[in-house]
């Protein structure tokens, strides 16, 4: 678990769609950016998850679907967080 009170935060959106259907996720990435003696940290938080408008939040963590988007989640996390 990283002290995530300690760290640089945003709240940000992912979004994945498809012809017949609209994934939206949003989530809080906590990061440091380490120096000479701590290595770089980092942890995403997952708060609401809505297919087509309606909140799936408790289904997706229920049926194992955020391992179906875990790493391409992060991936835009990390590409999409603020550079300060």
């Amino acid at each position: 678990q990283l002290k995530t009170n300690k760290m640089s935060k945003y709240n940000g959106t992912f979004v994945k769609e498809d012809d017949n259907w609209s994934l939206v996720i949003d989530y809080t990435y906590y990061w440091d950016n380490g120096d000479y003696m701590q290595p770089p940290e980092a942890e995403l938080t997952i708060n609401s998850v809505d297919l087509d408008g309606n909140d799936i939040t408790k289904f997706y963590f229920d049926n194992y679907i955020d391992e179906l988007y875990d790493e391409e989640l992060m991936d835009y996390a990390v590409e999409n967080k603020p550079h300060y």
